[in-house]
């Protein structure tokens, strides 16, 4: 918001001074409303496709220069691509535009002063060019835009879970050198698919992730495959046990990437049915923030189904480590949720902390190795093992996650369009 009040600081004065209103004249109505070619007369609001005048839109009053006309030329993208006033103030939001800007330019709020431009829009390049003002270059800021969801993405959604379940299928009917084949091969096809999925699918980034997120997400499936087995090999004894990765956990993360994007998509298109039907931003709020509990307490029952049906095809029978991958699961969906909306430093910094955590137990259990450190054996080991310490912290992730999501998502410029959603 500061480098929007500075980029502006020079139009506004003229336009906000008060002996300035008192005799300035008001903005005139011959700008023809949108969509009617016919001027509103009569008003001193603009109409808005319907002959209706926009609703708590304010004139402004105008001094030597428009604010709102600098306005329109700096986010010009924005309102020629725009449907409604509520979409124009979700990328005013997204621009760290706030009530108190919107209260410099003689609007209650941001939806109002969106509404204005709504109605003020150009509708050629020649009504762009009539409405330049000096001093501006009438170029408009690049939008961030999203990559498109390919339409292949329910395609791509089950590959990783196919790819597992063959993978360990394999590995069940060979060994030795031939197994060792279809572990590389298989785990080189998880994860290209994996990534197929997530980049092409509806939980698409705007932006690469850093590459300490990207190491904290490897490190987070890794633990659920291996970590349970690390754990009982660093028990007295241990090392002279067969241990393998889990299978239960490669199969219910894999199992949940389709629900995952499903459960994606049908976010971001209710939400965005949403944006277009709400009458405010806290309307919109209001009616969003039900919807992502919602749809996270389906994606959180098809993961779920998938984790039992793999128990029972598996015959772990353990309920323990099937709620820590399902736990995992929730961590890593809402984190990518997220990033898809262009929030990231939330996921980073509870990834990061989930992991540390799994790394400590790992390296207490290790140390107890050492002469004179057995004593940390037994409390690592039953709060790892007994009591499903792992499932815990990832689920108090996943909860830190949830709250944030409910409040990064319940705004409209989360949902903006060419944003990441």
């Amino acid at each position: 918001m500061k480098g929007l009040d500075s980029a502006l600081g020079s139009a506004l004065p003229s336009a906000l001074d008060p002996a300035s209103a008192a005799t300035a004249p008001r903005r005139g109505t011959g700008t023809p409303a949108r969509g009617t070619g016919t001027p509103a007369h009569g008003t001193g609001t603009q109409t808005c496709g319907t002959g209706t005048p926009a609703r708590g839109t304010e004139t402004p009053t105008r001094g030597t220069v428009d604010p709102v006309k600098a306005l329109l030329h700096r986010h010009r993208e924005l309102c020629e691509r725009a449907v409604d006033p509520l979409e124009i103030a979700a990328g005013l939001e997204a621009h760290g535009v706030t009530d108190r800007t919107a209260a410099r330019f003689r609007h209650r709020d941001v939806f109002a002063l969106a509404e204005e431009m709504y109605a003020r829009v150009p509708r050629d390049s020649d009504e762009w060019d009539a409405l330049d003002t000096p001093g501006d270059d009438g170029a408009a800021r690049p939008e961030s835009a999203a990559p498109e969801v390919h339409a292949g993405w329910p395609v791509f959604a089950l590959l990783p879970g196919a790819v597992c379940a063959l993978t360990v299928a394999g590995l069940a009917l060979t060994g030795g050198g031939a197994r060792l084949a279809v572990t590389l091969c298989g785990a080189l096809a998880l994860a290209a698919t994996t990534r197929v999925a997530l980049r092409h699918g509806p939980l698409r980034t705007p932006r690469p992730a850093a590459s300490a997120t990207r190491a904290w997400t490897c490190w987070l499936p890794a633990y659920a495959l291996l970590g349970e087995g690390l754990l009982r090999a660093a028990a007295p004894g241990g090392t002279d046990r067969p241990w393998a990765p889990s299978a239960l956990a490669a199969l219910g993360l894999t199992a949940a990437v389709a629900p995952g994007l499903a459960c994606a998509r049908l976010f971001a298109v209710r939400a965005r049915g949403r944006l277009g039907s709400s009458r405010g931003l806290a309307d919109f709020a209001a009616s969003v923030r039900p919807l992502l509990i919602g749809v996270f307490a389906l994606y959180a029952v098809a993961v779920a189904l998938a984790l039992a049906g793999a128990d029972a095809a598996l015959g772990s029978g353990g309920a323990g480590p099937a709620l820590g991958v399902g736990a995992l699961a929730a961590l890593l969906w809402l984190g990518r949720l997220l990033a898809a909306h262009g929030s990231t430093r939330a996921a980073t910094l509870v990834y990061a902390a989930v992991g540390a955590a799994e790394a400590a137990t790992l390296a207490l259990a290790w140390a107890a190795r050492l002469p004179g450190c057995g004593f940390l054996a037994t409390p690592v080991e039953t709060a790892a093992l007994t009591w499903g310490a792992p499932a815990a912290v990832c689920g108090a992730g996943a909860a830190v996650l949830l709250a944030r999501a409910v409040r990064v998502l319940g705004r409209a410029s989360a949902h903006a369009r060419g944003g990441a959603a």
